[in-house]
């Protein structure tokens, strides 16, 4: 059912995808308040449409997903059909979604920026290579790998409230952030080259990673890009550098369930609603109304 809603995912060349952002820019056309609530309105209907053809057994998260050429796709994870939502002003490693759809990611000075619609800077965060940014308590945690450091930026003071080197890690590179609401534990994917992911967990409060075990991947010369809890669900989703697939993640023993498949994307993060259903659908129409107005403008 979600066909209607979602045109499956098709590879693409680098030129290809370049006139597909081109054909997905807005028409020069005057905007009148007539206008503006005919669009909004039409974007509310058929987006909360497609969510209510969502049934139970496809009970498969909505997945905002980055890619190298900076292009943002709305994936449907189950089958890994795909909406064009926008573009970052950058290449970045890291994405993360507030309860109210904002989107954020990070530059490659460190610097947090709102991608939701016309993207603009949050605020510095003095740390670099940025592997990923997660969503918890009105503000996003995020780990540099230039210094092995866990951070949590708090969106309320606009400020750095918490920062820890981690041990444990040794030479590997973290792909993925994702916070555990229930626990308060931070899971990592890390890895040391293609097709060596490991899923780690740092215990709430303390500083050491410790390694859970394997995460085993079908897409061959490639890597986990970015690991994130479904708050639908609670279920720890991966995602897969090279051809765009979707794995579920046991927390206890890394073990990996393949959730669907997908093209040639050379994807770097992904982003899943922290907040668990039924009151998704209720903010996602908030979210809606906010982003078509912005984009309307």
């Amino acid at each position: 059912m979600l066909e209607r809603c979602f045109k499956p995912a098709v590879a693409q060349p680098p030129h290809a995808l370049r006139r597909a952002k081109r054909s997905h820019a807005p028409s020069r056309v005057p905007h009148t308040s007539k206008r503006r609530a005919s669009t909004i309105g039409g974007m509310f209907v058929a987006l909360i449409g497609c969510m209510a053809l969502v049934s139970p057994a496809q009970a498969a998260p909505l997945v905002y997903q980055l890619n190298t050429n900076t292009t943002i796709y709305l994936v449907n994870a189950a089958n890994n059909n795909e909406l064009f939502y926008g573009n970052t002003p950058f290449t970045s490693d890291s994405l993360a979604m507030s309860p109210t759809f904002a989107l954020f990611t990070a530059d490659t000075n460190g610097v947090l920026w709102d991608v939701t619609g016309a993207p603009f800077p949050v605020g510095p965060t003095s740390f670099t290579q940025i592997g990923d940014l997660d969503w918890a308590n009105n503000g996003l945690w995020g780990f540099s790998n230039a210094n092995t450091s866990l951070f949590f930026y708090d969106l309320t003071s606009s400020s750095i409230t918490y920062s820890a080197a981690i041990s444990g890690l040794g030479a590997a590179t973290v792909t993925g952030v994702a916070h555990d609401a229930a626990s308060g534990d931070i899971y990592l994917s890390i890895n040391t080259g293609l097709n060596t992911d490991q899923l780690a967990v740092i215990p709430f409060s303390t500083t050491a990673a410790n390694v859970i075990g394997s995460m085993s991947i079908a897409d061959a010369a490639s890597y986990i890009a970015d690991i994130d809890f479904d708050g639908a669900s609670g279920n720890l989703y991966a995602m897969t550098f090279f051809h765009r697939y979707f794995y579920t993640v046991n927390t206890t023993n890394a073990a990996t369930t393949l959730a669907s498949t997908g093209p040639h994307r050379d994807t770097t993060a992904m982003a899943l609603n922290p907040v668990p259903e039924p009151a998704t659908l209720v903010i996602f129409g908030v979210g809606v109304l906010t982003l078509a107005r912005r984009r309307s403008r």
